[in-house]
């Protein structure tokens, strides 16, 4: 049976298809995926299929996808039975979501999961979810979204989730603790581990690499270590939750 994590914020743009496919790629690599075996997959429901972009970028470039890439975007059905499926990590990629009839964050009879397709694939998801990740950007933009999804979303569905921050070195540090601090204010759970936006990652649709095939460099290590702390503590907060769903 798979564990299955769900990349999850009502904003769009806040890297949850960089942080998917990152992420698989580092458990694929400690894993020793070679290719597509299976064992780990990302399944993808947004409509822009960022994600499965981005593998077919780096197979054009001729370099290795070691996991299986899934675009399930309207097909609810099979997001029901994601359960049933033959791998043992399965990293969900979404999209932002809001109801149809606009953004009333404090209509409480509102779903925010809002009506139609995207609606039922984020249930389904989640009604399969062992835990989610919820990026985070160090800016006040995001936060107001991040709110709903995380008070509204998943604390009613009693999911487990972390909340990631996501950051620019080039800003300092105190974007990234002022942001940490906000999160603990509202008693939100949060990842230690954060993720630094440095060019490699934003590059890496455009080169066709994941971070484990980015050019041996300083900053190219460092953005690489990022998603290994991450990974290492996902795997900490799986064993954690097992049999907790």
């Amino acid at each position: 049976m798979p564990y299955i994590t769900v990349l999850l914020n009502r904003k769009g743009g806040v890297g949850k298809s960089l942080i998917t496919v990152n992420l698989a790629a580092i458990y694929a690599e400690i894993l020793g995926c070679t290719d597509d075996d299976g064992t780990v997959a990302v399944v993808s429901i947004d409509p822009q299929a960022t994600s499965v972009e981005h593998a077919d970028a780096v197979r054009k470039a001729g370099r290795p996808v070691p996991f299986r890439v899934v675009n399930a975007k309207n097909n609810v059905d099979q997001l029901r039975k994601l359960r049933k499926a033959k791998a043992d990590i399965i990293i969900v990629d979404t999209p932002g979501f809001m109801p149809l009839n606009g953004d009333e964050d404090d209509d409480e009879s509102i779903d925010p999961l809002g009506d139609g397709t995207v609606g039922d694939s984020l249930r389904a998801v989640l009604d399969a979810a062992d835990d989610v990740i919820v990026p985070l950007p160090a800016a006040g933009a995001a936060f107001r979204p991040t709110r709903t999804t995380i008070e509204r979303v998943l604390v009613p569905r009693q999911i487990p989730y972390g909340t990631l921050v996501y950051w620019d070195p080039r800003d300092s540090e105190a974007d990234r603790d002022r942001t940490q601090s906000m999160v603990l204010k509202r008693g939100w759970d949060m990842y230690n581990s954060t993720i630094r936006h440095y060019k490699p990652h934003t590059r890496g649709i455009t080169t066709g690499r994941f971070c484990t095939q980015y050019e041996p460099n300083p900053i190219a290590l460092k953005a690489k270590a990022d998603f290994q702390a991450l990974a290492l503590e996902h795997q900490l907060r799986r064993q954690k939750y097992a049999g907790g769903r």
